[in-house]
């Protein structure tokens, strides 16, 4: 079987630690299969094909762009596909070779209001329907995606195929990485940790009101705030409250020192309103970090009984289960513990087995032909 995939956003968040984790699970379990990476110019000259039976394609179209509609069909019948997989809902709106996509969420669609144009939302809507009516099959990272896109989308549920993201080998194992200068220089101080883009949809403002909170309660006067990103776009909410040094901003992580925040940190604080699966909560808890996240689309599905869980939208709740977490030695080593047990559940073999079932079901035809 001869099986494409689309990796031009391989270093792009989110969807390209799930391309990351994904071809180095592929790699390990089927040397039988022959694969094509489709990778822009830029990114082919830093990735390696991770097994002999990977052939890195240039493919010189941005994501989102009006030349992918044209170049990436083209070279799928150039290259004599059997299959192409899309790792977003944003693919060709035409093409002859069989595809499977994965929709990892539909913010697009359920909150448009989270982004300026209108039209955007609209646009994302034609063809996130138009990629689940030709794929032959629909991978998604989390039950509740799925049910949002047979729900809210109307796309056909027997497509439907739910593979959950996956933690890289050996995360959580082994040493930890030194840390960060600015981690470092905390001197031991117990610290939440916040990691993930600033989009509004994340509820930053609220972490920030939470930690406030927090800072005027008598356990919680010597705990450190720390997040990824710029301290920019949040700078004048961490004025008016009277916050400076107690919130430490790291900027753009490697990911190679991402792995020793987490297991500095005492706690992850992830109060987004909508995730289509949420990775940062599964990093942590691969490292034996609970994670404390609000109850909103997918989190609780991902979280389950491993960390604790706090009504979306709410700065006091979150904050009083940071209280918890500083005070409580006991709650923290359990929740501790159940974080490990359960990150063990999604694991790169699961991803990448499941994938392989779905690529051989299109295949052969499930799903129909496009």
């Amino acid at each position: 079987m001869r099986i494409g995939i689309d990796g031009r956003m391989l270093f792009m968040s989110g969807i390209g630690t799930y391309l990351r984790n994904l071809l180095a699970g592929l790699a390990r379990l089927d040397a039988a299969g022959e694969y094509v990476l489709f990778l822009r110019p830029a990114d082919r000259e830093r990735f390696a094909a991770p097994g002999a039976n990977f052939r890195i394609v240039t493919a010189d179209a941005e994501p989102y762009s009006l030349a992918e509609q044209t170049l990436l069909p083209r070279l799928a019948r150039r290259e004599g596909l059997d299959l192409i997989h899309h790792p977003h809902y944003f693919t060709p709106w035409f093409g002859r070779t069989p595809m499977v996509a994965t929709v990892h969420d539909l913010i697009h669609q359920l909150l448009p209001e989270m982004f300026r144009l209108r039209a955007v939302s609209w646009l994302a809507w034609a063809v996130a329907w138009r990629t689940a009516s030709r794929a032959r099959l629909v991978l998604t990272v989390s039950e509740h995606t799925r049910h949002d896109l047979v729900f809210r989308l109307g796309g056909p549920a027997a497509k439907g195929r739910v593979t959950y993201n996956a933690l890289p080998p050996g995360w959580g194992e082994g040493p930890a990485p030194p840390l960060l200068p600015a981690v470092e220089a905390l001197g031991g101080a117990p610290f939440f940790f916040y990691a993930g883009n600033h989009k509004r949809h994340k509820n930053l403002p609220l972490l920030i009101e939470a930690f406030d909170w927090l800072r005027r309660q008598e356990g919680g006067r010597g705990a450190r705030l720390v997040l990824t990103g710029a301290r920019d776009d949040l700078d004048s909410e961490l004025r008016r409250r009277g916050l400076g040094g107690e919130v430490v901003f790291l900027g753009e992580v490697p990911n190679a020192a991402l792995e020793g925040v987490y297991r500095a940190a005492r706690a992850l604080v992830f109060p987004s309103r909508y995730e289509g699966f949420g990775l940062p909560p599964l990093e942590a808890m691969g490292c034996g970090v609970p994670p404390i996240v609000s109850d909103a689309a997918s989190l609780p599905e991902v979280v389950g009984e491993a960390g604790v869980i706090v009504p979306v939208g709410k700065a006091q709740p979150l904050g009083e289960a940071m209280l918890r977490l500083l005070a409580d030695d006991r709650l923290h080593g359990e929740l501790s513990a159940r974080a490990r047990e359960r990150a063990r559940r999604f694991s790169w073999r699961a991803l990448a087995e499941g994938t392989l079932q779905v690529y051989r079901e299109a295949a052969a035809g499930a799903g129909g032909r496009p």
